[in-house]
């Protein structure tokens, strides 16, 4: 019976079960068509695996087995190999002392990738123990070039990391250790030393804000690499040259501003000897102390002798103490490995896990690496070397070329000038004898490294000479060719290293040494004695009288251009200046006033004007203008004040004759109204506007319709404010009265404006002011203007009927539905409304309406069109309708609403500001049917459409109001005042009379609707308007210039805006008498909100202004993202989609930005599956392109492109959000790291989370759960800025942005470098971030900051020459490199 067959792919052991017979003979059978192909074998037949030979080496060792791991690195193709080494403490097997090796490697074996990555991690770690055995030969061939390159690596590598390739491990752990743990014990007692030590030394000077031992843990490292370094110095160096004075626009690290603090004026007496003593101690060269001092004492006392020409040194000193503008000198000047331990960046002993890298490059630029490394020890500039190491064959040319470049050897230092000489045995012979000499005569100062290479020590100095086949000497055929050699030191900076090897080159030069030479010609040798011997002559001299950097590295690093003393400024006109106009021939202006009575119709516009109230008061009027400079004028509506009294002066002087001397100027708050009274007027005067200006004329942003004989200007407040502001017109020559029409508004543009009239008043003893509103507390102005004369103008309007909610309501048989958000109201205010209603005398349903109609919060749109229906039906077609909603957001909805309610022969026009000149003149235009307007506040005064008769009135308004959770400006719906909803009512019966429907009760009406609306300069934050007075005068005290208002703002509110404009940079000083800065100068130029100006400006500036568009119209509309509760889930999945940078900013620009490029049906598709709501797609559109007007307006746009080359760049974009959002500014602090003890060893564990904690000045907060942030678990240490903050059950933040630590360096606010405690600090007064960090690191941030403000200075004049914003290249590119 055949014996059974066994499961396939099992192998069984030769030894299986207990018979001692032997098994029969395997017999061959083929493949079964199911198996598996057998993978082709990774080594060839006879060699052991390399994990094999790991394993048996620590077996002979007596340690355990070792694990060897791989996993793969997503994205590169590397693996990382980890090797764990474990050997017993004890006899206990689970007491083991673990060795953790990592090295990363590529591999390219297809499926067999992480077995070969295993394989090639084993050699590493036979490699970090057996790296002094011959071992690679007994490994595979395929596998020997990895051996090389770790014999590479090791070579190459410094000395402090011999201890990773010790034959014990295990030893060499507990040797780190300890270092460590020493090190750490040293630190930490340095630091507390220091913090003690350093608060006395500068009290002559020093910020005292280092906050003590304690303020600098637990606080994030900020680090520069040696390239970001190196772009950095190199730009500061060639710039610094050129623009001296930009320390002066730095002013943000001051107390005050140069221009108001006396030099020295914050710091002591100036004690030379003193400071150079504290230099010394702190471990300065004396040689570089002298230097610097003499710098020092020459720059103080040009500063002292009023000498203007300002160098850096110089200016530094006019706001820091002279201690620190020393040690900042250094800083700059001296290279790195020269400086004191303290100042040198920290290098700690590399921890006990080490990688190398295979496959990069190949073997051959491994070995390039190597040599590059080997070179730039010796002292050599790491960009000479490589481009050396292009052209050089070994090791010994590469050194012969550089050398002779060191030297200036022009001719000489490229490959042709360096032969490679052919081995021979007598230069081999002369090379033994040579070394045995040397050896008997230097003792244990000798010692061979290799075959080719030996070193001699010389004190703190190491002579490296190499002996290599390639090299020359010694032969008499090259007389010019000493031995290859370089020098290394761990104390001596490089270029003293650089110094001394020049000098022994050109010693064998040198014709007074012909021995040197004799040596060279004679090819018997020796020529290294005499090298020892020169360079211990001169080791001494050169340690204690260190060369010249610049001199030393003249010939290897080319020379910064030397930078051409700064040109004179020529002064040149500002934009905006204006020549004096000529006046008119006074013949001219009779001439036309004379034509224009005889025109045709001129008798029947008489009649017309003559129709109005205030003609009866032109008398009045001018009489009263003849003896007062100012005139206060109270017209109700339609009494004809806005167009009649501007034509009353010009008429009465031209009488008077001084016509040709006169120039009205009449002040509106909105353009429509400008443009509307300026085509009237001209109509009155027989003119046709649309053809050009003449007598009457109009101007407002962006648009200008005057000419040479224009007498009368309708401007806008904004027009005539920016005229008066500095570089414009500030005492209004040529114009001989000024009309500020609307007074009553008091928005903060009129109120300041009345503030400037009334100090030029003083200026300008010729101008005259009248202020003239329909609804004015005219004894306020009165008292403010000492007592002016009053006029009052009765109105001459048609009856308007009032009807209240309860007056129609029951007409319309309206039924609403229930609302869906309501407003909050106690018990008692409820009841309060029930027994209100109770008293009116309508039925049941009508009072179920008007309780769901005053409850309501939204406006009741079904409403609005149930009036309109009603009205389309009773009344004629020619009566029109104006309607006046709050927003524009109100405004369309209104016209949607009504379009679909089946009004028929209707036109519906909107009216806001929003629209162009040419959209609302349209609505003054003739429609066939009937007009509907519907309009926000624009329609409210100084404009009359003639078909209006019935008007709508909403009684709400969008006033702008701070927002304490944002710190931003925001429109907020809010009840009219009833000044403002009489003035309403007023537009219906201008040409009939009329009829006014509101949308509200007349208890609403008494019980929240004020008298007069409050005046904005009380209720808005005030940081534009400092702005604006700055752009006025640079050095006016704000605060007193403000108190002086017609109803001055609270101190409080004074204190705070200017803290806001210092932590945004916008000014120099905390003195109120602080010029603006470049950046202030910027964003006082754009009429958009400060925080979002300041935006713009940086998106300019940096060459991203697509990205920063979006976002600054994201922060001024409703969320992108919405949805119901019920989806909430659904909604956070399709927001993680776009995430990007985790920053919820950044996501939601990503979610517009794929919307960009869909229409109608897509677009639609596309938000309903992502929860976008498509209406604030259409605000953010419509913002962008305002926003994008107002830069074009300006002269920051000339070539879009060129604007939007770093768009994509994240860290740039998040330096932009930290420079308009700061100092909303939190810390991220994650949890102690904790480990996760396994067998092998043991693993730090990954926090969740909610483990992060979140502090913003000290205090917790906490992400809100719908932000990107809230469950991200890999934030390190380091901060994050936010757009907002609010408290419900928490503090919670919104619109979180992690950002790099140079962002908030060179974006946030003033950075402070303290240099005992070895850290940097951003901001002042309580709210300061520290971060650790090489105090050099925070000098070249200051650096960098100054030149960019300086050229944001240059760049304003590039804008008002129209060249657009342009700060240069070498500024964006050191901002971009310190942030990639």
């Amino acid at each position: 019976m055949p014996p059974r067959k066994g499961p396939r792919n099992v192998v069984k052991s030769g030894n299986a079960g207990n018979s001692a017979k032997s098994a029969p003979p395997p017999q061959k059978q083929g493949p079964a068509a199911d198996d598996p192909p057998r993978p082709k074998p990774l080594f060839p037949v006879g060699y052991k695996t390399p994990v094999t030979l790991l394993n048996e080496r620590c077996q002979k060792e007596g340690w355990e087995r070792p694990v060897v791991e791989a996993t793969p690195n997503k994205g590169n193709g590397t693996w990382n190999v980890k090797v764990l080494l474990r050997k017993r403490k004890n006899k206990n097997v689970t007491d083991l002392d673990v060795v953790r090796m990592v090295a990363e490697v590529k591999v390219d074996q297809g499926e067999q990738e992480q077995v070969m990555a295993r394989h090639m991690g084993a050699v590493y770690g036979l490699f970090r123990f057996c790296s002094h055995l011959p071992l690679s030969m007994v490994l595979p061939p395929s596998i020997r070039p990895y051996w090389s390159t770790l014999l590479a690596e090791k070579a190459a590598a410094p000395a402090h990391r011999e201890w990773e390739w010790n034959p014990d491990p295990f030893a060499a752990k507990k040797q780190v250790e300890e270092r460590q743990a020493k090190r750490k014990e040293k630190l930490e007692k340095i630091d507390k030393d220091e913090t003690v030590q350093g608060r006395k030394e500068a009290g002559n000077g020093m910020a005292q804000a280092s906050g003590g031992e304690r303020g600098w843990k637990n606080v994030p490292e900020v680090k520069m690499t040696q390239t970001q370094r190196e772009v950095v110095e190199e730009i500061i160096r060639r710039m610094m040259s050129k623009y001296p004075s930009a320390i002066l626009e730095a002013t943000r690290e001051s107390e005050a501003t140069p221009s108001t603090l006396p030099s020295g004026a914050n710091t002591p007496g100036f004690d030379p000897a003193a400071i150079r003593t504290q230099l010394i101690d702190l471990g300065f060269r004396r040689a570089h102390v002298d230097s610097c001092m003499a710098a020092l004492v020459s720059a103080h006392e040009r500063l002292h002798s009023g000498d203007k020409g300002r160098d850096p040194l110089m200016l530094s000193l006019s706001f820091l103490s002279p201690f620190e503008a020393a040690i900042e000198w250094l800083l700059v000047h001296l290279p790195e490995d020269d400086l004191p331990a303290r100042y040198t960046p920290q290098r700690g002993v590399k921890d006990f896990v080490s990688s190398a890298a295979a496959g990069s490059g190949g073997q051959q630029g491994l070995l390039r690496g190597w040599l590059v490394d080997k070179v730039v020890k010796a002292g050599f500039p790491r960009k000479a070397v490589e481009r050396v190491v292009d052209d050089a064959q070994s090791e010994s040319m590469a050194l012969d070329m550089i050398g002779r470049r060191l030297c200036g050897w022009d001719d000489e230092w490229g490959p042709q000038a360096v032969v490679a000489a052919e081995p021979e045995e007598e230069r081999e012979t002369v090379r033994l004898e040579e070394k045995t000499i040397l050896s008997s005569v230097l003792g244990d100062r000798y010692r061979e490294t290799s075959e080719t290479e030996f070193q001699i020590d010389i004190d703190e100095l190491v002579l490296n000479v190499i002996f290599s086949p390639e090299s020359p000497y010694p032969s008499a055929m090259y007389p010019t060719h000493p031995p290859s050699f370089y020098l290394t030191s761990a104390s001596l900076p490089s270029y003293i290293k650089l110094h001394l090897h020049a000098q022994v080159l050109r010693a064998f030069r040198d014709p007074e040494r012909p021995d040197l030479r004799s040596l060279l010609e004679a090819g018997q040798g020796g020529a290294v004695y005499a090298m020892l011997e020169i360079l211990e002559q001169l080791l001494p001299e050169a340690v204690e009288n260190p060369p010249d950097v610049g001199h030393v590295t003249q010939f290897l690093v080319p020379q910064v251009e030397t930078a051409t003393e700064e040109a004179e400024m020529v002064t040149s006109k500002k934009r905006g200046q204006r020549r004096k106009r000529e006046p008119m021939a006074l013949q001219g202006v009779e001439e036309r006033q004379k034509r224009m009575r005889q025109m045709p119709g001129w008798d029947k516009m008489l009649c017309a004007r003559m129709a109005l109230p205030a003609w009866q008061e032109r008398d009045r009027i001018t009489a009263l203008l003849e003896k007062n400079r100012v005139l206060i004028v109270v017209g109700e509506t339609g009494c004809g004040k806005s167009t009649q009294l501007p034509q009353f002066i010009l008429d009465h002087e031209i009488e008077a004759g001084r016509g040709a001397q006169t120039r009205i100027v009449v002040t509106q708050p909105r353009r429509v109204s400008a443009l509307g009274l300026a085509s009237r007027v001209a109509d009155e005067r027989m003119e046709d506007l649309d053809q050009g200006a003449q007598t009457v004329g109009y101007a407002i942003r962006g648009e200008s319709k005057t000419g040479p004989n224009t007498q009368i200007s309708f401007v806008t407040t904004g027009v005539i404010l920016r005229r008066l502001s500095a570089g414009g017109d500030a005492d209004l020559e040529g114009v001989s009265h000024i009309v500020v029409d609307e007074v009553h508004e008091r928005s903060v543009d009129s109120d300041f404006l009345l503030l400037q009239l009334r100090e030029l008043l003083e200026r300008n003893q010729r101008i005259k002011v009248v202020l003239m509103s329909a609804t004015i507390n005219q004894q306020t102005f009165i008292n403010y203007f000492g007592g002016a004369p009053a006029l009052e103008i009765p109105g001459f309007t048609h009856p308007v009927q009032d009807f209240y909610m309860e007056d129609y309501i029951s007409d319309l048989s309206f039924r609403p539905e229930a609302p869906k958000y309501k407003m909050r109201q106690t018990e008692e205010q409820k009841q309060s409304l029930r027994d209100a209603l109770a008293k009116l005398d309508i039925n049941d349903d009508a009072r179920r309406a008007l309780e769901i109609l005053s409850t309501g919060q939204s406006i009741p749109y079904d409403l609005v069109a149930a009036i309109v229906r009603h009205v389309d039906k009773t009344s004629k077609k020619d009566e029109g309708i104006l309607i006046f909603m709050p927003g524009v957001a109100e405004i369309k909805s209104t016209i949607d609403v009504l379009r679909s309610a089946g009004l028929r022969d209707c036109t519906i026009l909107p009216l806001h500001a929003n629209l162009s000149n040419n959209e609302q003149k349209q609505v003054f235009a003739k429609t066939s049917g009937r007009k509907v307007v519907v309009a926000t506040n624009v329609a409210e005064t100084s404009i009359t459409i003639p078909e209006i008769v019935y008007v709508i009135d909403c009684g709400k308004v969008k006033e702008t109001q701070y927002d304490p959770d944002t710190s931003m400006s925001k429109l907020v719906e809010t009840y009219t005042s009833r000044a403002a909803s009489k003035q309403r009512r007023g537009r219906a019966g201008r040409v009939k009379p009329g009829v006014c429907y509101k949308l509200f009760t007349r208890r609403i009406e008494e019980q929240y609707m004020a008298r007069f609306a409050i005046p904005e300069i009380l209720r808005t934050p005030l940081e534009s308007l400092f702005l604006q007075v700055k752009s006025m005068d640079q050095s006016i005290d704000v605060k007193t210039y403000l108190l002086k208002a017609i109803d001055p703002p609270k101190i409080g509110a004074i204190d705070s805006a200017w803290r806001t404009l210092l932590d945004l940079g916008a000014v120099e000083g905390e003195a109120m008498t602080s010029h603006l800065t470049a950046l202030g100068r910027h964003m006082a130029a754009l009429p958009v909100d400060l925080r979002l100006a300041k935006m713009l400006v940086l998106g300019c500036v940096f060459r991203a202004l697509d990205p920063v568009l979006t976002i600054a119209a994201m922060l001024s509309s409703k969320p992108l993202f919405a949805g119901p509760m019920e989806k909430r889930e659904e909604m956070k999945r399709a927001r993680e989609r776009f995430a990007w940078g985790k920053s919820d900013i950044l996501l939601n620009l990503r979610a517009y930005d794929a919307t960009r490029d869909l229409r109608n049906a897509s677009l639609r598709a596309f938000c309903e599956e992502n929860f976008i709501n498509p209406s604030t797609i259409r605000d953010i559109n419509s913002l962008r392109q305002d926003f994008l007007g107002s830069l074009t307006e300006l002269g920051y746009i000339t070539d879009r492109t060129a604007l939007n080359v770093n768009s994509d760049n994240e860290h740039l974009l998040k330096g932009i959000l930290t420079g308009a959002f700061y100092p909303r500014v939190a810390m991220i602090r994650p949890p102690d790291a904790r480990f996760e003890k396994i067998q092998a060893g043991a693993l730090v564990k990954e926090h969740e989370a909610k483990e992060v904690k979140f502090y913003d000045d000290s205090s917790r907060v906490f992400i809100h759960p719908a932000a990107i942030l809230f469950s991200e678990p890999n934030l390190k240490l380091g901060y994050l800025t936010y757009f907002h903050k609010a408290e419900t059950s928490k503090p919670f933040l919104f619109d979180a942005t992690e950002i790099p630590l140079f962002a908030l360096l060179l974006f946030g606010g003033s950075v402070t470098v303290n240099h005992f405690a070895g850290g940097l600090m951003v901001g002042k007064q309580g709210s300061v971030l520290r971060m650790r960090a090489w105090a050099r690191v925070g000098v070249l941030v200051n650096q960098v900051r100054r030149l960019v403000d300086v050229k944001l200075g240059e760049a304003i004049e590039g804008v008002e020459h129209g060249r657009g914003v342009d700060v240069g290249t070498d500024v964006v590119k050191a901002v971009l490199t310190l942030l990639s």
